[in-house]
This record gives structure tokens, C-alpha cells and sequence, in this order.
């Protein structure tokens, strides 16, 4: 595959990027203690000046209260400009969530998902959903797909120097369901992230333990894309998070998958950015916060020691718990790596992802509700896979969570629907439910509409 530019035209002078894989992961970015001074970014005449405030990186505290001390140099720097994304979901072709099916060896049509009435703004379902031994969602909307097989284990690798490198067998893999994106390296950022099975705590899609027993690698691809046709001079973005991350086994087979296809760039807006020493002040102030990538995840304290500094970008928006990117921006940040070890003496990598807007031109915590949307059904629904949200598999389970009642209803229940009320400290709500997948044996139930 070939590779797009960076988010800014503010750009910095680097180091080395992603070294080979090996059986243990070993630090996937080579040091260079030496970074630029960052110059201003001269706006493209047709670019508007941001002013609105954008969201700020949300902290999933993923792998734990761990205790982390960063060396981390000053640097020179001067402010500089970046660019806020917005981006139009992308729109996949007829035969998509077919052709991932067939890719993942998964037979049938699957079942399409409820898209609630009154759902909360940007929830774009519906999604396919295959809910079986194995488990694959997609989006028929936007694309975007999560795969699970909790059995998927071929043992430990052989030993040896020649080992899969779970990065590439990402990309051919996302390649196959039709994803095309720039992945060269070069010295301008990372374009992977290797590591353990806990690395996918990254983003639990599912909280509770869902996989068996067995052994995987994580890998994680950090696309570029290119700019719009009418922004030929700016650098496109290069995307960083867990958009495109990986579980695989010793053999290649995928345990997880999540892919986030992005769509059209449609316009950028220019934002004033911090300097590194900002960032690096930041960071310092409270690491754990901004980790993002731990290759071997022990839950020991980390000693670590800085590698490079990038400019780069990824997505965030003002409602949390979203398993897409509708709404949501592309926003510029300090993506930091280090590696060093943990108290034990294990080695490991670390990926820390920095906000970059100047903090007087960023939100204050997340806003919005959690109306009962598609991506929301779908999350109860893969929930299930660990435990969680057994009541959701009744329709009177399901009504005394969603109405937030301890009182008894009294209910009805058909194939996909139930009908009832509940009478709670002398008020009573009428109430009907719905399957939130008709046809999966599993599905959960949910509140489709309710009144006094």
C-alpha cells in the first residue's frame, strides 16, 4: 500500500519508525531524542479559521491505575497551526457486509438490527449482525464492522527468528474486505503498533472476559489519507487510534477485529497548536491519562524513556460510547512514543496520544445523552459475549432497565414485540418492547416506546 501526508504542514524532524515483529513484541519505534522547532503553517487562502470550541481526547484508563514515570527532554518550539478535519461517513458499496461474511468463512445473510425511533442524531445504523460461535457486526450505513471469535487460538508460535508479523497480516487482511489506505512508513510518524493480547484493551468494545484461554498478538494500523481535491497543498491526516486494530493468533486467524473505514475529507479549518513543550508539560502532568498503546500491559508501574514525537491526528466528539465516527471531528494531536520497561523488568512500548489544540479553543468534558440509538443496541447486545446484560435477554428484564424501575410489570410478550405497564408510587407507564435483533435466538429487547 502506498501512504498520504501528515494532518499539519507543521511538520518535525524524526526518527526511526517500526522495527520487525518478534515472538515477544519488542519496541516498535526506534529513539531519536532530537525534534524541530515547529514552523507556523502558512493557511491555504480558501481555508477558514476554526473558532468553535472542539472536543477534547477522552481518557479510557484501559489498562489500569498504573503508575508511569517518563523521561521526556525539552525541546524548542514555536506555535504552530493544524488543521480540524471534518469527515463524511464512509459509504460502502452493494455487497459489503457479504463479501466481510465471506471473508470471515461466516455463511447466511446475517439478521439487520432495529434503528430506534427518535434515536440520538449521527446513530446511522442499521447494523448486520452474524451471532453465533462467531460474531461479526457491520454497519450497513457507514461500514464500519466488529468481529469476534472467542475460540480463536492456534497455540504459541514456534520458536525462531521468521515470525508472522501480526501488523501486515492486519493489513492484507482489511485489504481483502476491499479497505485501501497509505501504510508505508516513513520518517514522518508510525504506521503500526504491536503487542500482546491485553494491547486490545485499547478499546473494550466488551467489558467482562469473553475470550478463552489461547494465545494472540494485537496489532494496530495507523492510516494516512489524502487532502480534498480543492486543498491539493495541504498535507492530508494521519490517523491515529484504534480504528484499524487486530487479535490474532499465532497462525494469523483474527480473534477481533475492529475497522473503522473513514470517509471523504470534506473540509478543513485552521486551529492554533501547542508546542511540543506544552505537550511534553501535559503528558508529565498526568501520563496515564494520555496513554493510549501499551505493548505488554502487567499492571506494574512503567519506567519508560521518550523515542519520538509526531504530529498526527484522530477522532473525537462530544458524546462518548459510539461505535461510529458520525459527528465526530478529525482533531490535531502530539502522538509521543517511549518504551523502556515495567517494574518486573519486562520491555515494553508505549503510544501516548496528546491533545494539540490550544487548550483556550477546547471543550470542557463530553456532552450529550444516551438516547437509545443503534450503536447503543449493538454494544448491550455484544455485551452479552462477557456476561454483562443478562436481564436485556427478557422482555421484562429489559423494561425494568430501561424504565429504571424495581416495581413488577405486567406484560405481554409476542415473537418480536411485548406490551405492558408498570404502576410504580401510585404512576403508571404503558410501555412496548421490541427485539433489538428479530431473528438472533440471543437478541436483547429494548424500549421502543413509552408513555403515562
Amino acid at each position: 500500500m502506498r501512504t498520504a501526508a501528515l494532518l499539519f504542514s507543521a511538520s518535525l524532524a524524526i526518527g526511526t519508525c517500526v522495527a520487525p515483529a518478534s515472538t515477544s513484541p519488542a519496541p516498535t519505534v526506534g529513539p531519536s531524542p532530537t525534534i524541530a522547532p515547529s514552523p507556523t503553517v502558512s493557511p491555504s487562502p480558501t481555508s477558514a479559521r476554526g473558532t468553535a470550541l472542539v472536543p477534547p481526547i477522552v481518557s479510557h484508563a484501559q489498562y489500569g491505575d498504573v503508575g508511569i514515570t517518563i523521561d521526556i527532554p525539552d525541546r524548542p518550539g514555536q506555535p504552530a497551526e493544524g488543521v480540524v478535519w471534518h469527515v463524511d461517513p464512509f459509504k460502502p458499496a452493494a455487497g459489503y457486509a457479504a463479501r466481510i461474511a465471506s471473508v470471515l468463512g461466516l455463511t447466511g445473510s446475517g439478521v439487520l438490527g432495529e434503528t430506534p425511533a427518535g434515536a440520538a442524531p449521527g446513530s446511522n445504523g442499521p447494523w448486520r449482525l452474524w451471532f453465533d460461535d462467531k460474531v461479526l457486526a457491520v454497519n450497513e450505513t457507514s461500514g464500519e464492522l466488529y468481529y469476534f471469535d472467542p475460540n480463536a487460538n492456534d497455540g504459541a508460535p514456534p520458536p525462531g527468528p521468521a515470525q508472522r508479523d501480526p501488523a501486515d497480516v492486519l493489513r492484507v487482511l482489511l485489504a481483502s474486505f476491499g479497505w485501501s489506505a497509505e501504510l508505508q512508513p516513513t520518517p514522518g510518524g508510525v504506521t503500526a503498533f504491536r503487542g500482546t493480547e491485553v494491547t486490545a484493551r485499547a478499546e473494550p468494545i466488551i467489558t467482562g472476559s469473553w475470550l478463552r484461554p489461547g494465545f494472540r498478538d494485537t496489532a494496530v494500523l495507523f492510516p494516512r489519507y489524502t487532502p480534498p481535491a480543492d486543498q491539493p497543498l495541504r498535507a492530508g491526516p494521519w490517523v491515529y487510534g484504534s480504528d484499524h486494530m487486530g487479535l490474532l493468533t499465532s497462525k494469523g486467524r483474527p480473534a477481533e477485529i475492529i475497522h473503522r473505514p473513514a470517509g471523504q475529507l470534506t473540509r478543513g479549518e485552521i486551529y492554533p497548536i501547542t508546542a511540543f513543550s506544552q505537550a511534553r508539560s501535559e503528558l508529565l502532568a498526568s501520563p496515564a491519562r494520555y496513554l493510549h498503546f501499551l505493548s505488554n500491559p502487567t499492571g506494574e508501574a512503567l519506567k519508560l524513556t521518550f523515542g519520538d514525537a509526531y504530529l498526527g491526528s484522530t477522532y473525537a466528539g462530544f458524546a462518548g460510547g459510539a461505535l461510529t465516527h458520525a459527528g465526530q471531528l478529525l482533531i490535531p494531536v502530539w502522538v509521543i512514543t517511549a518504551s523502556g520497561t515495567s517494574a518486573s523488568g519486562i520491555p515494553v512500548d508505549a503510544v501516548f496520544i496528546v491533545d494539540a489544540v490550544v487548550p483556550e479553543l477546547r471543550a470542557q468534558g463530553l456532552g450529550g445523552s444516551a438516547n437509545i440509538s443503534a450503536d447503543l443496541l449493538l454494544r448491550y447486545q455484544l455485551e452479552t459475549l462477557g456476561g454483562q446484560n443478562k436481564e436485556l435477554l427478557t422482555a421484562r428484564g429489559a423494561a425494568r432497565f430501561f424504565l429504571g424501575t424495581a416495581c413488577e410489570p405486567d406484560i405481554a410478550t409476542q415473537e418480536v414485540s411485548a406490551s405492558g405497564t408498570v404502576t410504580c408510587g401510585g404512576s403508571t407507564i404503558s410501555f412496548t418492547m421490541r427485539r433489538a435483533f428479530p431473528g438472533v435466538a440471543s437478541s436483547i429487547w429494548y424500549l421502543a416506546e413509552s408513555h403515562r
